[in-house]
């Protein structure tokens, strides 16, 4: 009863924070404008990304629940997919960090690599802990849970597993690490769309795990500058929104490709099991992509985007933003594959150049936006 009428509180205290009209009032042109950004990265963008990755992750759960009850090549195959289905819609949704998926420490702990493999053996071997997993799951540290630790699970060397070689406490663990997976990406959802716009499915899961959100951060960036908003401002709020996707070029370039390309870090490798490396760098560019076009899936600018605003107020910016778009997309696509093995190659560099400059102009479109009248 505690539980629920804390809930209910919850949702009323959202409710009197956010009844005002959410169209900004005495507001310049710009503004008018940068508000139709916003609106539309929470509608267009993020909702409907974070939307299908809770649906794919769901669908991942039972995929691996199927495994446990036929043990089938045929059912590992449709897991495996699934993986592939539900790891898309996060590397998309990797351009915007901020919010939810930072407060609520979400990305490491749903996405850390590499994987913890001296740890997970601990577990595997450790009855006790296999027969309690709900009650360890929450103290494992970041590398033991997430997606590379159904990764491990289920791919070697770029293959989908031979189910003879999976052992039951392997597919207990996996299965455990994807519930969890589930309850953390529905709360992303949640915690941008609200609770109530969520399917009922899934306000159970919150509600029964008790990872029910504290924030709506779609209503707040549609209320930027008002009351009961984290961003102060209309243009706060689209700077934000740039500033997360330099952050995810910048990581991309540096971390994800530059730290095994340079040497500093040769087993700081995404993905290597699955050799998802490569598809997992060109879905954070198109996550950017999505971003600056204004709608997830976007292949052009869209009505009220950010691109459709920067070409107005310079066209040169936008049309240097688009090519850095594409040629990012190219260079990543040269790259030879694995990655896992390739790390070293001549066209690694050139991606990370590309990327890199890629991230230069989200600095220019950027400043292009801060200082437009």
């Amino acid at each position: 009863m505690k539980k629920l009428f804390n809930y209910i509180l919850v949702a009323l205290t959202a409710t009197a924070l956010f009844s005002c009209d959410p169209k900004p009032v005495d507001v310049s042109d710009k503004e008018e404008q940068l508000s139709t950004i916003n609106h539309n990265f929470v509608d267009k963008t993020v909702i409907p990304i974070y939307s299908n990755l809770a649906d794919k992750a769901i669908e991942l759960q039972a995929a691996l629940e199927a495994v446990e009850t036929s043990k089938t090549q045929a059912n590992v195959d449709v897991a495996c997919n699934m993986w592939k289905e539900s790891r898309k819609y996060w590397e998309w949704s990797e351009a915007f960090l901020f919010g939810a998926a930072s407060k609520y420490n979400i990305d490491p702990h749903i996405d850390t690599w590499p994987l913890d493999q001296a740890m997970l053996n601990n577990v595997l071997s450790n009855q006790e802990m296999m027969e309690n997993l709900d009650t360890y799951i929450d103290s494992w540290n970041n590398g033991l849970v997430g997606f590379h630790g159904i990764e491990y699970i289920i791919f070697r060397d770029g293959q989908n597993r031979q189910v003879e070689n999976i052992t039951t406490n392997e597919l207990k663990y996996a299965i455990a690490v994807s519930a969890d997976l589930v309850a953390n990406v529905c709360k992303l959802e949640a915690a941008w769309a609200g609770m109530e716009n969520i399917s009922t499915q899934k306000q159970q899961i919150l509600i029964d795990t008790e990872m029910e959100p504290e924030d709506n951060f779609g209503e707040q960036m549609k209320l930027c500058g008002q009351p009961g908003s984290v961003w102060k401002s209309i243009i706060a709020g689209t700077d934000n929104i740039i500033e997360g996707c330099k952050t995810i070029a910048e990581e991309v370039a540096n971390m994800k490709i530059g730290s095994p390309y340079s040497g500093e870090d040769v087993n700081y490798i995404e993905s290597p099991h699955a050799y998802n490396s490569i598809q997992d760098f060109l879905d954070n560019i198109y996550s950017i992509m999505f971003v600056y076009y204004g709608a997830m899936n976007a292949q052009t600018p869209q009505e009220g985007s950010l691109s459709q605003y920067i070409k107005q107020v310079n066209p040169d910016v936008d049309a240097a933003m688009q090519t850095a778009i594409n040629n990012s997309l190219d260079a990543i696509n040269e790259m030879p594959k694995p990655f896992v093995l390739h790390y070293s190659d001549p066209k690694v560099k050139d991606a990370i150049d590309a990327i890199n400059t890629l991230s230069d102009q989200l600095s220019i479109a950027q400043q292009t936006m801060l200082e437009a009248e």
